[in-house]
């Protein structure tokens, strides 16, 4: 039992926001806070996983990465394209002929740690947190899942046993004052399947939206080349659950780059090495 003043204490950590990578999701009140479960749901092939590892590249903050639905080749390659603004395939010819080819790029994301396990349980999942905390000192400021459907779940029932690691999940993020960020999937059956446009709150599969302080979804817009996001939950600023009130990134898939639409940011987009010379 606290009172307030004791209970407050934690405060400024536990909900201290992680750095704003993007001024146009800032300018929203979209921001990834500390002791919080926040959500990034879409379509497959939507962007999802390519919209979290430019965000934990971005942020550099202490990161532990779950990366079960994306195998360690491919997140090799997302990797370069995003630091040196090579495309993907270009960035693959080149490990082919050199493996250690962007090895000196890779020593600069040292902030993030990853985990390939495909499908990790939840004991897993805190295990490598503890590892994590006893290499460390401390537990990682941000940890992403991706992807939800990833995660073993101890039940046959397979939306009670994503309620339930959601609630697990959320347990971490109290425990470890960590920001933990789940990907999660929408069903491509629904009017949201072709990825085009954010989803509606409702669209999320498998009822899991009550817990996240902060669920984005996706959508890509292949004639402008954006990257629509709507925030459809979110405790700490405006949201439409319907997903009508989105904003836009500039998105190169190819090069692996997501940036604010501005012409301050266009040589940055197109030309990010500086950023970690």
């Amino acid at each position: 039992m606290l009172n307030l003043t004791r209970a407050g204490l934690g405060v400024t950590t536990k909900a201290t926001p992680l750095p704003d990578v993007w001024n146009t999701l800032k300018d929203k009140q979209i921001r990834f806070r500390r002791g919080q479960l926040c959500m990034v749901a879409a379509a497959p092939n939507a962007g999802k996983s390519m919209f979290a590892l430019v965000y934990a590249i971005k942020a550099a903050r202490p990161t532990l990465f779950f990366s079960a639905d994306t195998d360690v080749t491919t997140v090799m390659i997302r990797v370069a394209a995003h630091i040196t603004g090579h495309g993907q395939v270009t960035v693959e010819s080149n490990l082919t002929t050199n493996p250690n080819y962007y090895d000196k790029y890779y020593e600069k994301i040292g902030h993030i740690q990853w985990v390939f396990d495909s499908s990790p349980s939840l004991d897993d999942i805190e295990l490598e947190v503890k590892a994590y905390q006893e290499l460390y000192g401390e537990p990682p400021e941000l940890i992403v899942v991706d992807n939800l459907m990833n995660v073993a779940a101890e039940t046959d029932n397979e939306w009670a046993g994503l309620r339930a690691i959601m609630m697990e999940l959320h347990d971490l993020a109290r425990n470890t004052e960590a920001c933990v960020l789940v990907l999660h999937h929408v069903s491509e059956a629904s009017e949201y399947g072709d990825g085009t446009k954010p989803p509606a709150r409702r669209a999320i599969q498998g009822k899991v939206s009550q817990l996240p302080a902060l669920i984005l979804t996706l959508g890509y817009d292949p004639i402008g080349k954006q990257l629509r996001v709507a925030a459809v939950k979110n405790r700490f600023g405006p949201n439409s659950a319907d997903g009508s009130m989105n904003v836009s990134l500039d998105t190169n898939y190819a090069a692996c780059q997501i940036g604010d639409v501005n012409l301050s940011n266009y040589q940055q987009r197109w030309d990010p090495v500086s950023l970690y010379q």
